[in-house]
């Protein structure tokens, strides 16, 4: 018996012993375990780095090129046949940015004389975007616009261009259709506008929705000894587009514009520009050559932008155009202008309210120089940066005298899904 009390504080140490052994073993083995964890996650952490390494590697080439004062291209290390071919393939590699923007209105007016489809609910525009960088030195965007407007649906390439940088001299070029660098708002797409329409100017010398044409384009920034940035812009243009043309391919539009803009102070900016067009005119029953330059056209820009706190931001932006025709075979006005100033106040980051006033003596008048002016005060509540909603309305004197004051009220919805960029305007 007493062998035995001797031999029990053996026995339970020897199973304390082999339980920690146990223990010990289970904790080795969970180690091992989050060991192997790391080494895969260190793994897959190595191809992650490689790859964005290889990525900021081909930016970084890209940011050389358009940082270069002189204009010339970065010169880049030799490269393998391997490498050679993952450059050259990288626009097919990678998918381009896609956005899609739809514009929905409702309108209500007083006109009695209106015709189908101006008292309606129509998706004004749909707007697809296409966007890539085809290689460092240049990019290519495509945006496709449809509409279901009562008086016709369709399909129109709004706008679908080539970019290069890197030129000689510094230049930027493009090639391909482009809304147009007139002044300020032409280049805006309908969606970006504050108002729900563009401006009577706009619509009376170059169109419902401005001036987009096919042509090319170059633009260069001009150096100073006030180092002022001065940009200036060249294009030549089809002259089948715009109201104020002759609407023959062959007789091209030429354009100049020039941009400038001052800080006032820390919060104040001041924007100013300058264009110049010249194009056949729209006339019949000249002489041959008499209306190739028929029609000139000047216009100025001015713009003012205050930055507040708290996302509060006023702008109070005006242009203006004078046209200069050596015909009234087409239009009986042969010194049409107008003007239109616009008054944008950002109350916070939701609200937003202004008003734009038009006045213009149009292309087309009666039996005297009768004038078409308008107000539309509108407000605007932004959801989201891909989502808001607007309310305007319209007070309209038309320049015919036989026609009515026209009262009308706008309704839009505006919103967005995936990318959409204009980086080069």
């Amino acid at each position: 018996m007493k062998k035995i009390f001797l031999l029990f504080p053996l026995i339970c140490a020897l199973c304390l012993l082999t339980r920690k052994a146990c223990a010990d073993e289970v904790m080795i083995q969970m180690l091992q375990s989050n060991m192997q964890t790391m080494q895969e996650t260190m793994k897959g952490l190595q191809k992650t780095i490689a790859s964005q390494n290889e990525v900021i590697e081909k930016l970084n080439t890209r940011i050389g090129v358009l940082e270069r004062s002189d204009g010339q291209p970065v010169s880049v290390p030799e490269q393998t046949p391997e490498r050679a071919t993952k450059t050259a393939g990288l626009s097919q590699g990678i998918n381009p940015d896609i956005g899609v923007i739809g514009n929905v209105q409702a309108q209500l007016t007083e006109n009695t004389a209106d015709g189908e489809g101006r008292d309606t609910v129509a998706l004004k525009e749909l707007e697809i975007s296409f966007s890539q960088y085809v290689d460092p030195y240049s990019r290519f965007d495509v945006i496709l616009a449809l509409n279901d407007n009562l008086e016709s649906q369709n399909i129109d390439i709004e706008e679908a261009y080539y970019t290069h940088w890197g030129l000689p001299f510094g230049f930027q070029g493009q090639a391909g259709k482009f809304r147009s660098k007139i002044g300020k708002i032409n280049l805006l797409h309908l969606h970006y506008l504050e108002n729900t329409d563009y401006p009577e100017i706009i619509k009376n010398f170059f169109g419902d929705e401005g001036l987009s044409s096919s042509g090319v384009r170059l633009q260069n920034m001009i150096p100073n000894p006030w180092d002022i940035p001065i940009e200036v812009t060249g294009e030549v243009l089809r002259g089948n587009n715009g109201r104020s043309f002759g609407g023959k391919s062959r007789r091209l539009i030429f354009n100049t514009h020039l941009k400038t803009f001052f800080e006032l102070n820390d919060d104040t900016a001041l924007g100013l520009g300058g264009t110049t067009m010249f194009g056949e005119q729209n006339a019949s029953g000249l002489a041959k050559g008499d209306d190739r330059f028929g029609t000139h056209i000047f216009g100025g820009d001015a713009t003012v932008i205050w930055n507040g706190p708290a996302g509060r931001m006023v702008k109070w932006q005006n242009e203006v155009f004078y046209q200069e025709r050596e015909s009234t075979a087409a239009f009986l006005n042969d010194n049409p202008w107008g003007f239109y100033s616009l008054f944008d106040v950002r109350l916070n980051k939701q609200w937003s309210a202004g008003a734009r006033f038009d006045y213009v003596r149009p292309l087309e008048i009666t039996d005297q120089y009768e004038q078409t002016y308008a107000i539309s005060p509108y407000i605007t509540f932004w959801q989201s940066e891909f989502a808001s909603f607007s309310v305007q309305y319209t007070h309209k004197e038309p320049a015919n005298p036989v026609e009515k004051t026209d009262e009308m009220i706008f309704l839009e919805a505006n919103s967005l899904i995936g990318q959409h960029k204009h980086p080069v305007q």
